[in-house]
């Protein structure tokens, strides 16, 4: 008989063993044994046997019971947690005594999720988990197992520890540069223009280089006193703002779970807030829910955070017609801005006056047939009016730029 042969016909056993049997239950087995071979041979040293089975089985059970009297666990989220990142939670552990060999369970959307700690002591720990899901959360209380001293039983309680809320928010993707829609101005706003040729700007300062900034703005002169590379700011009277428009009616809302138009729209809309900080940009997000959110970015925002927790809340949860919402949010801008719309092809729009437009257009059947050809990709339909194709498997981070 060959190996792999003999392999094949132990398989059902050893995957059957390994589900069911643990050390725990062989000391029992074992313990079942001695006590019949025993009470059938009258052998004194199987009864030996039998009552230091025993005896390892009880202190099993009894010491970690002991040693995790009294625990008290708080949590809290530590940092952001982005959708398909990682969630960090901050720990403050006041146990009476150190404690060993120590299982910490957390129930994220109804699955388990465990940490091993050789010890645990009274203090702050940090533990990470896979990411869940855009939302918000309320994280029952966790369980601790303890499996000191010998680690056949790992003995389970659940502490009484508050609720604890974390937000995960939507996943940002880089964008290099986006097309500039407008008539008078054909230049592409990109990582090396800070604004479009012959607009009307004044200096503002200086700040420290980041990743994709252009050398023709470093101010080698500032860069050489600080010792460290800052470039030129300047801030344009001439450039448009943008003005992004989020459908939230619950009927458009095409796909299941995290892959839906709803969900692609938040990460698109918080991708061009971070793009807009970083080129210096005015940019206004509206998601058109139950209840409207807008959120914001002038130039000099060091960051999108406050934007990104907020939109980790917003629901598809809204009956308003999508092009009521563009007029309205229009409506409210002092001047034209270019307009973003992230909609499907279903759908239709009753355009208002603006200043531009990108037009991101989802194929709707891709979300029951994603496996077929779908067109991918920014076409210029005029100077002001550009379309960028997508479908269910299009790679953001990588068609949202030009």
């Amino acid at each position: 008989m060959s190996q792999g042969s003999l392999e094949a016909q132990l398989r059902p056993l050893t995957t059957w063993l390994a589900r069911y049997m643990n050390a725990h239950r062989f000391l029992w087995l074992m313990s079942l044994a001695c006590f019949l071979m025993a009470w059938n041979r009258g052998i004194a040293l199987l009864y030996g046997s039998l009552a230091l089975m025993l005896a390892l089985i009880a202190v099993s059970w009894l010491l970690p019971w002991w040693a995790m009297r009294g625990v008290r666990i708080q949590r809290r989220q530590w940092g952001e947690a982005s959708a398909g990142g990682e969630l960090v939670l901050q720990y403050q552990c006041q146990p009476r005594q150190p404690l060993l060999f120590v299982t910490v369970t957390e129930s994220l959307l109804g699955q388990p999720q465990q940490h091993f700690l050789p010890r645990l002591e009274a203090g702050t720990i940090q533990l990470s988990y896979p990411s869940p899901p855009r939302g918000v959360y309320q994280l029952p209380a966790p369980q601790l197992s303890c499996g000191w001293p010998f680690g056949f039983v790992q003995r389970p309680t659940t502490l009484a520890s508050p609720m604890c809320e974390v937000r995960v928010q939507p996943k940002v993707h880089s964008i290099r540069q986006l097309p500039q829609p407008c008539a008078d101005n054909p230049l592409m706003v990109g990582a090396d223009s800070q604004m479009s040729r012959g607009a009307h700007s004044e200096f503002a300062g200086v700040r420290p280089h980041r990743d994709g900034d252009s050398m023709k703005h470093v101010h080698w002169g500032a860069s050489a006193r600080q010792q460290q590379l800052v470039v030129r700011e300047f801030h344009s009277f001439d450039q448009p703002s943008w003005l992004i428009v989020i459908d939230g009616n619950a009927e458009h809302c095409l796909g299941q779970g995290s892959d839906t138009t709803f969900e692609y729209a938040l990460q698109i809309g918080a991708s061009m807030l971070e793009f807009a900080r970083r080129q210096q940009l005015s940019a206004t997000l509206v998601v058109a829910g139950d209840r409207t959110t807008t959120l914001s970015v002038e130039p000099g925002s060091a960051n999108i955070n406050d934007a990104l927790w907020a939109l980790a809340g917003v629901q598809a949860d809204g009956q308003q017609d999508y092009s009521d919402a563009i007029r309205q949010a229009v409506a409210q801008r002092q001047e034209p801005p270019i307009v973003v719309t992230i909609r499907t092809d279903r759908q239709t729009l009753d355009m208002p006056s603006c200043g531009g437009h990108l037009d991101l257009v989802y194929a709707a059947d891709s979300f029951d047939l994603p496996m077929a050809n779908y067109a991918q990709g920014w076409r210029q339909l005029s100077s002001d009016h550009w379309l960028l194709h997508l479908h269910q498997l299009s790679k953001l981070h990588q068609v949202l730029s030009v």
